[in-house]
């Protein structure tokens, strides 16, 4: 199996319609369901009646760190041209989108049904979460309320540890002049599509989605001070490859145990020069929290991963360069540090 990274010249535009907000609603009727977990009457697709490759878009691979051309943590994985499934959603990552409406990506993304030629991502309704840092989820109420002025007619699936459901009700609460505003004004869905269905799950998740392309794994990592069920990795099992992306985490032997097979692996990775350059008191908490070029090189020979994609990367004062060049001394194998906009199939 092979790999190919399309990159391009970033250039953002707009999206058509404004940026804004929300999740879940408490007095909406949709708060009392649950985000489908299995499928029912279809059977799973096999991968010889794919007509497209599973892809992994990095939408967005920045940190709590403010760095051009990088968005809040998110990654899409897209199975079939069909579906797609959103790993975390950082801040700005939905800019990113803009990419491809350029002519060379604009067949990555399935279309939107009304209006076909523009970037309506109706097809974001799917979101995993891996924890709750500001930094994966700060693009949450973009999400779901520009998702709903642009087309979306039902609420945004959402699956995370505890805590999940008060982040979604804060967020409906918080844009309720713009939620009443627009449902007064625009000719636009009435009912549940601005809200978020919210499925948490504890300390050991296992399967926590399945439908007739993807089975969808939660384990647990270890990052800073979440305890167990409060930070996790995913294993995504396609039709024609294993993903696997790792969360925020220090070295976890939990990731390396469900990471087997992986076609490709996304890690966070941090730079050992710029972390030998801060204080004590944060190197100390970096190592609680992050993995280093040469612990991640580590985990990766455990694993074998065709494809090692770096993301959320720490540079800490280091450069780009600097932290490609680690990885390069500590690693024989295939590896690439993630821009926003990547492609991998």
């Amino acid at each position: 199996m092979s790999y190919t990274i399309n990159r391009t010249t970033r250039f953002l535009f707009p999206i058509t319609g404004t940026i804004m907000a929300v999740v879940l609603s408490m007095s909406s009727a949709a708060s009392a369901s649950k985000p489908a977990s299995t499928a029912t009457s279809e059977a799973r697709v096999a991968v010889e009646d794919l007509v497209s490759p599973t892809q992994v878009v990095t939408l967005g691979t920045g940190t709590p760190n403010i760095i051009q051309g990088r968005a809040g943590t998110a990654t899409a994985v897209i199975v079939n041209h069909d579906e797609v499934y959103l790993f975390d959603a950082g801040a700005g990552f939905m800019e990113t989108l803009a990419e491809f409406q350029d002519e060379d990506k604009r067949g990555i993304f399935p279309v939107s049904p009304s209006y076909p030629t523009f970037m309506y991502p109706t097809f974001l309704d799917k979101l995993f979460l891996t924890h709750l840092d500001s930094d994966h989820i700060l693009g949450i109420p973009e999400l779901l309320l520009r998702g709903w002025v642009l087309e979306r007619n039902q609420p945004v699936s959402v699956w995370g540890p505890e805590g999940t459901q008060t982040v979604v009700d804060g967020v409906v609460e918080a844009y309720q002049p713009d939620i009443q505003h627009r449902l007064d004004s625009l000719p636009i869905g009435q009912e549940a599509p601005y809200t978020g269905i919210v499925e948490e799950f504890g300390s050991e998740p296992g399967v926590v989605y399945q439908d007739r392309y993807v089975t969808v794994t939660a384990f647990n990592v270890n990052h800073g001070t979440w305890e167990a069920g409060e930070a996790f990795g995913y294993r995504i099992e396609a039709p024609d490859k294993t993903i696997v992306i790792s969360g925020d985490t220090r070295p976890t032997p939990n990731l390396i145990e469900h990471a087997q097979g992986a076609d490709i692996l996304l890690h966070e990775v941090m730079s050992q020069t710029g972390l030998e350059g801060l204080p004590q008191k944060w190197q100390g908490y970096m190592k609680e929290a992050h993995t280093t070029t040469g612990q991640l090189a580590d985990i990766a020979r455990q694993i074998d991963p065709e494809l090692l994609v770096m993301i959320h990367p720490l540079f800490l004062g280091a450069s780009e360069n600097t932290l490609v060049d680690e990885m390069a001394q500590a690693y024989d194998g295939k590896f690439e540090l993630a821009d926003d906009g990547d492609v991998f199939d």
